[in-house]
């Protein structure tokens, strides 16, 4: 009745809520999170994947470049198969050899005395990626390298991963919007999908570091995600320790610093501002760091997005270890690798290979 005694029921549940309340609230940006309490739930519905474009034959994304070397036939093989086995087609890009890049198209800054060739030739075509997507008009894009690995559940990580960045991109400017509807979101410039190490911006070494204003901390966690390696087997973090977070978690975050270009997503503005910074502003380091250099410093207003464990790795098959990649170079004398293996992917796509193409189950990389 009403000026009675309070239910006592009522009380106690008010003060339950409020001190779960005030337990979200101070517990820090890094406990946001997205996803479910159940494994079975993380992947998508039917309805889900006929609703998304992330289900469709290129991830979401108007095109999905790969760059690679003509020569490596080997390469083209493999990720082909791999696309066509889970789901997508490819679009391939040539790489370039450096010494073929002219003296008079070096970029400013450039030292080809202190500078791998290989190192040029990466940058020209990544930059050549960059350029096609502003030539063409393309909407948006996928870039990856040719010795690219992914779970074979890809497109149900990428629609997990286009919930948390839609949330991440309410906290960026809107002055460049994208013009056709993207399952990613409207308001970013780059995807950065597949890296080898992470820094988070609170973590920046002291030469990396931006203003404190500048700083964007924010994270949102994937809880209970089946695909992520277990523990012993997750690696990438260079600034923080996976014993901080609940196993089977990935991070979704707006990056510090980020190092190997493996794989990110372009958008029709963020491909003009890579190409104003990578192609004509100079270069003097490493693709991969002056990439970094663009998310870090908002060059431009560059909005950036990333993942980690990261969606797509470096695959190191078995055969010669020299020829694992076309910029550093691998074993000497001929060393073979006996098993292939790929850091970060649990469900392998390239270690799968035999299942897919019998129409088996896909297998762990790893037991425990």
């Amino acid at each position: 009745m009403i000026g009675g005694r309070p239910n006592i029921s009522l009380v106690i549940g008010a003060v339950v809520f409020a001190c779960i309340l005030i337990t979200y609230l101070g517990s820090g940006s890094v406990r946001n999170q997205l996803g479910s309490t159940s494994t079975r739930a993380k992947w998508a519905s039917p309805a889900q994947k006929h609703d998304s474009d992330i289900f469709n034959a290129t991830l979401g994304f108007e095109k999905v470049f790969v760059i690679g070397l003509p020569e490596r036939s080997d390469k083209r093989d493999a990720l082909t198969l791999m696309s066509s086995l889970t789901g997508f087609k490819l679009s391939w890009i040539d790489g370039v050899i450096g010494k073929t890049v002219s003296d008079k198209a070096l970029p400013f800054g450039w030292d080809r005395e202190k500078m791998q060739d290989s190192n040029l030739g990466s940058w020209r075509g990544h930059v050549n990626a960059m350029r096609r997507i502003v030539e063409d008009g393309i909407s948006s894009a996928l870039i990856m390298e040719d010795d690219m690995d992914w779970d074979v559940h890809i497109k149900e990580l990428l629609a997990k991963f286009a919930s948390a960045a839609r949330t991440l991109q309410e906290g960026f400017h809107r002055n460049q919007t994208l013009e056709s509807p993207s399952p990613y979101g409207q308001d970013w410039d780059m995807l950065w999908l597949g890296s080898c190490v992470t820094t988070f911006d609170e973590h920046l070494p002291e030469h990396l570091q931006i203003p404190l204003e500048q700083r964007d901390p924010r994270k949102i966690l994937i809880r209970d995600d089946p695909t992520v390696p277990p523990p012993g087997h997750i690696l990438a973090n260079g600034s923080f320790s996976w014993d901080d977070y609940p196993p089977q978690t990935r991070i979704v975050y707006v990056p510090g610093d980020n190092i190997c270009s493996f794989a990110y997503a372009l958008s029709a503005a963020g491909a003009q501002k890579a190409l104003h910074h990578m192609g004509l502003e100079g270069q003097h380091k490493p693709f991969d760091n002056h990439l970094s250099d663009l998310c870090r410093l908002r060059i431009d207003g560059m909005r950036c997005v990333s993942i980690v464990p990261s969606l797509f790795v470096h695959h190191r098959p078995k055969g010669k270890i020299s020829g694992d990649s076309d910029i550093n170079k691998g074993g000497q004398n001929d060393e073979m690798r006996e098993v292939g293996f790929t850091e970060n992917i649990l469900y392998s796509t390239r270690l799968n290979l035999r299942n897919l193409v019998r129409g088996l189950e896909a297998e762990k990389q790893w037991k425990d």
